[in-house]
């Protein structure tokens, strides 16, 4: 562990233990065992080391979670199930910034104020990306609405482990509260009322993030790109012809992987593609084509 990142682990327990007024500076060094003047040198006041503290325990739980959702693009409902299982494994582990938070002792500065919108903003983003590609397209316009009924249940469990102790095991209550997600969906289908918040609002609450529309078709598209690599890789090609392939494959995917892949890129490596290998052994190029066609 770098001694940056050590510094911030300290604080964040000291935070946690003491309180953030109680907490010295003196207090966190001693804790990481170096001087308090190597503290200064990466933080100029314990301000700007809390609000450093909330910056990495933001970014590394939103990069787990991203990471989740990868590793099950090709089984979405079991990604929203290993999302959430993240951040309960990661509460229950180290509860010590929601600890923080909930000991009412920080009066919040402009930056920390700030902080905690966007990376609201991003869980709500990711979650509503997520619901898309769980219960399809013509779920999108109530998506927000959905991440919001996520967030607060995942919320107020965590609310019962940091403040109650209740140790909850992590599969059991994601399967829970994905379950009590499939019973708002099927209230929603059924009521068919008007979404409370919708894309534009959500774009012009929140400007500096970026929101994408048609977003399930990006994510199919990244699917089955995916699907696509892990056929050929598993198929027997001559070495210089799998080089070619591989070439391709590689530009499909990064394409595929931006927020807005462009047409244009991606028929052009099909098309080169299906020079080298033959259409009908991989059904998945028909299923890129069609997904192309849908990309706005």
């Amino acid at each position: 562990m770098d001694k940056k990142t050590l510094i911030l682990q300290s604080a964040k327990q000291q935070f946690a233990e003491r309180g953030y007024h109680h907490a010295t500076i003196q207090d966190i060094a001693d804790a990481a065992g170096i001087a308090k003047g190597s503290i200064y040198f990466y933080f100029k006041s314990k301000e700007e080391l809390l609000y450093a503290v909330f910056v990495h325990y933001h970014e590394q739980l939103f990069n787990n979670i991203s990471i989740a959702a990868e590793r099950y693009a090709s089984d979405p409902k079991e990604g929203l199930h290993q999302q959430i299982m993240v951040q309960f494994n990661e509460l229950m582990s180290d509860s010590s910034v929601l600890k923080i938070l909930s000991q009412g002792q920080i009066d919040m500065s402009e930056e920390i104020k700030k902080l905690s919108m966007t990376m609201r903003t991003k869980f709500y983003v990711c979650f509503r990306d997520q619901i898309i590609l769980v219960y399809g397209p013509n779920i999108e316009p109530h998506a927000f609405d959905l991440s919001v009924v996520l967030l607060a249940l995942i919320r107020e469990f965590m609310g019962f482990v940091v403040l109650d102790n209740v140790q909850f095991l992590t599969r059991d209550v994601a399967e829970y509260i994905v379950s009590r997600l499939d019973d708002s969906v099927q209230g929603i289908i059924s009521s068919k009322k008007e979404p409370m918040l919708t894309t534009n609002i959500m774009k012009s609450i929140f400007p500096e993030v970026s929101i994408t529309e048609g977003s399930h078709a990006v994510r199919r598209l990244y699917i089955a790109v995916d699907k696509l690599i892990r056929a050929v890789e598993g198929d027997q090609l001559e070495d210089a012809e799998r080089n070619s392939v591989q070439q391709i494959l590689e530009v499909l995917q990064e394409e595929a992987a931006k927020s807005h892949p462009r047409r244009i890129v991606l028929q052009g490596m099909l098309a080169l593609l299906q020079g080298k290998v033959r259409e009908e052994q991989y059904p998945e190029i028909s299923e890129i084509n069609k997904i192309i066609t849908e990309l706005i």
